[in-house]
């Protein structure tokens, strides 16, 4: 039988990555919802920096550090299309 060996840091097994923290999973499925615009934006931009904060002071017991950030990013993208969407619909409509 393999005997396995325990990190004393983070109380798993060794070689196992800490579980990502629910403001990290939430905030990249915010950020992966482009399609509802700011309405997720925000929400994933919010939860992405709680989740960061988390992974920065608790890295022992807290992960997903790369899910937030990659909700930040995704989030940021989302409000940045919104704003171009809305910017050209306002500019089409004084056009007209």
């Amino acid at each position: 039988m393999h005997a396995m060996t325990i990190d004393p840091k983070t109380g798993l097994p060794r070689g196992e990555k800490l579980p990502a923290s629910t403001e990290a999973v939430v905030s990249l499925v915010c950020g992966i919802l482009l399609c509802l615009g700011p309405f997720t934006g925000v929400p994933a931009i919010v939860a992405g920096v709680m989740a960061r904060k988390a992974a920065r002071q608790r890295p022992q017991s807290v992960g997903g550090a790369g899910m937030a950030t990659a909700g930040i990013v995704l989030g940021t993208l989302n409000l940045v299309l919104s704003a171009v969407g809305i910017g050209i619909g306002l500019y089409s409509l004084l056009q007209s």
